[in-house]
């Protein structure tokens, strides 16, 4: 998202919401564009949150493996299940095959009218994309306030930390943004009405329970940096020091987040995750630490040398959560997907921060954090891009609204490099 600019074809579009539906009748990624150029208008977010659902509909499976694939074959076995067994996916939400309660519900809606997975990635991108887009938004107003280089760079690599394209694993990443965005509002304002949504999250995939109850003891327990800071240090030394502790709650929590835990915790599983780490391409696990640890040190490098300049309520609320989540991630890192799924949404947080920090900084240039931080976060953003491709319909670029739909579905992973 770029700061308002003049073009020959925005002063059209900024008379009325009905020509932006024309153009994204005859071009919908002109239309895209054109909203991006002018994402400070009402209607220009809802053309880019209407391409977000195109993208969704136009959805190619191709070689995203386990997740995409299994949704899809999760709707043709849902429309196999009578209409009369509606009510029995709520009976079972701490049941050990129907924990997340939301995902089956929704698959079970689709499959009523269709088992095309188009319509069915459609509505979650829909899900996604309000979320997604609502959180983008809250730091796009803030930056629209003080507009720079350095704030614009870090909006751009907040919204690449879990794109779109992630709509693929369904039920976390949708997970991970509607936690951010109660959470949000909880942690900088103390809104306390906005911890039902993020609660919601839990619903969404089971594992922000543990997310949630991070949170609440924050609201509750307040700005105790005294009591974070030690907690974070001992998360880096001794990591698997609390795990008994994750068990017991796990066993206290009911069967269905038992049986999920032991999987998640199992010795072949971990070993699985990590052969998986192994085999995968070099810049994967080097684009995520590098962009991880870059983010802790600008937080260190902050804190030591301009704290003063992150002394409002709400900075300070962010980085006092930051300080207990952190802990949280690193004490979760003996089950890697666990913790390595909460380091992104740590990342997001912690990118929050660095934004706000970038926004009270001057605007002549780029400073030396930005410099520092141009290659970890362009690695990440053309790794997770690339990952992305996997899943762009080719046909998505080409004029005329719902070609994508009509053509034979190609990636545009498949067209470059098969």
């Amino acid at each position: 998202m770029t700061k308002t600019t003049s073009t020959q074809v925005a002063p059209v579009f900024q008379t009325s919401g009905r020509y932006y539906m024309v153009l994204f009748l005859l071009w919908p990624f002109l239309a895209f564009i054109t909203a991006l150029i002018n994402y400070n208008q009402k209607e220009s977010r809802k053309v880019v949150y209407f391409f977000l659902i195109y993208y969704g509909l136009s959805f190619v499976i191709g070689e995203l493996g386990m997740d995409a694939e299994g949704y899809a074959a999760g709707l043709k076995y849902a429309a196999r299940i009578p209409t009369s067994e509606f009510f029995s996916i709520f009976g079972g939400l701490y049941s050990e095959s129907k924990l997340d309660v939301v995902e089956p519900f929704v698959t079970f809606i689709v499959s009523r009218f269709t088992t095309s997975h188009g319509v069915l990635f459609a509505v979650w991108a829909a899900i996604f994309g309000y979320f997604y887009l609502k959180s983008i938004n809250l730091l796009h107003d803030d930056y629209q306030k003080n507009p720079g280089w350095n704030s614009q760079i870090f909006l751009i690599f907040f919204f690449m930390i879990i794109p779109i394209t992630a709509v693929s694993g369904v039920r976390m990443t949708i997970a991970a943004w509607i936690f951010f965005y109660g959470a949000y509002h909880v942690i900088l304002y103390r809104k306390a009405g906005y911890l039902l949504l993020a609660l919601s999250a839990s619903l969404m995939h089971w594992s922000f329970l543990t997310a949630n109850a991070i949170l609440l003891i924050y609201f509750f327990a307040g700005n105790r940096n005294f009591i974070y800071l030690p907690l974070v240090a001992l998360s880096f030394i001794r990591p698997r020091l609390i795990a008994p502790l994750f068990q017991s709650l796990a066993l206290m929590s009911g069967e269905g987040i038992q049986n999920r835990y032991e999987g998640y915790s199992s010795e072949g599983y971990i070993e699985g995750i990590e052969q998986a780490a192994e085999g995968a391409s070099w810049f994967l696990n080097l684009s995520n630490n590098l962009a991880f640890y870059y983010v802790l040190v600008v937080l260190l490098l902050i804190q030591l040398i301009n704290r003063k300049q992150m002394k409002d309520a709400a900075d300070m609320n962010l980085f006092s959560f930051l300080l207990i989540f952190l802990a949280f991630v690193n004490f979760g890192m003996v089950i890697p997907t666990f913790g390595g799924r909460f380091q992104l949404v740590f990342m997001l947080f912690a990118t929050l921060y660095i934004f706000r920090y970038s926004l009270k900084m001057s605007n002549r240039g780029l400073d030396l954090i930005t410099w520092a931080g141009l290659f970890p976060m362009a690695l990440y953003s053309a790794v997770v891009f690339r990952v992305g491709l996997e899943s762009i319909n080719v046909w998505i670029f080409s004029p005329v609204f719902g070609v994508p739909l009509l053509a034979p579905a190609l990636s545009i992973a498949e067209f470059l490099f098969s």
